[in-house]
């Protein structure tokens, strides 16, 4: 079974070198926030490649270890002690585009759990 982390990551494209994710270092797709900005992160906003559309609002880090170091630290200092479906809507809005049943029912399905399992630093990974 999967952990948290990296049921996002998956989710969220990490690993194949032309997914956004993986260009940014940042396996949870983070919006970019003034606090990744500093160690032990030293992340920046990404910048969109020639050639493509779209708005920079992710976060860039220098390595994939901060990416999931900060999005580590993110789902501990927010999401810890919220419910699966909650905090997956919170991570995966709608508002984004995102099918949130798809989304929820994947990562579920992945950890081995249901969407009302409380968030817990051991389900973070």
């Amino acid at each position: 079974m999967m952990t948290l982390i990296q049921a996002i990551a998956r989710m969220e494209g990490f690993g194949p070198p032309a997914n956004r994710a993986t260009r940014n270092n940042n396996p949870g797709n983070l919006n970019f926030e003034p606090w990744q900005e500093s160690a032990p992160y030293h992340a920046v906003l990404e910048t969109i490649p020639d050639g493509k559309t779209g708005t920079a609002r992710f976060a860039r880090f220098p390595s994939p270890d901060a990416g999931w170091g900060a999005m580590r630290t993110l789902l501990m200092e927010s999401y810890l002690g919220m419910n699966l479906a909650a905090a997956l809507n919170k991570w995966a809005p709608p508002s984004d585009g995102n099918n949130q049943s798809s989304y929820q029912a994947s990562v579920c399905s992945w950890m081995g759990v249901a969407p009302e399992t409380v968030i817990t630093e051991e389900l973070i990974g």
